[in-house]
């Protein structure tokens, strides 16, 4: 039986799922140290094959920045990597809400196994996203591994 929580996540993702996504650059959105602290950790323990601990570090970044790229990205990594296509796919739509929004530079890791890359932010500015490019590849991606047409 899913718990109060569970459901309450599940309802906020699929209002994501609603949302159209946004890929145009807007003003640049700065992390603040404490996430950047998790996203790296998270990183870390996704490259050292721990993604129970990368998920709970990536959960620390929603919690204070729900639609961060990096975090919700990482997450459908991790999805992707347990066969919860359809949550990694919600984390995806989520992750490009407002993707446009982050120029932070972006170094990527693929999991053995996986299809999809994650990121982790570099803190090197750009003019414009490189981690719209890299959900909407994961996107892609993934719609195909689920045999689904890639919905804008």
């Amino acid at each position: 039986m899913p718990t109060t929580a569970q459901i309450r996540w599940f309802l906020v993702i699929l209002l994501f799922l609603c949302l159209p996504s946004v890929g145009a650059a807007g003003p640049s959105r700065e992390l603040s140290e404490e996430v950047w602290g998790h996203l790296a950790k998270g990183f870390d323990e996704l490259s050292q094959n721990r993604p129970a601990a990368a998920q709970e570090e990536f959960a620390k970044v929603i919690r204070e920045d729900f639609d961060n790229p990096f975090a919700n990205n990482n997450l459908a990594v991790i999805m992707e990597k347990q066969g919860k296509l359809t949550d990694a796919m919600a984390y995806l739509k989520v992750a490009a809400t407002l993707a446009g929004d982050y120029h932070q530079k972006v170094e990527t890791l693929y999991l053995i196994g996986g299809v999809l890359a994650a990121v982790k932010p570099v803190k090197n500015s750009e003019n414009q996203s490189q981690v719209v490019q890299v959900i909407a590849d994961n996107r892609r991606k993934l719609a195909e591994k689920m045999g689904l047409p890639l919905e804008d």
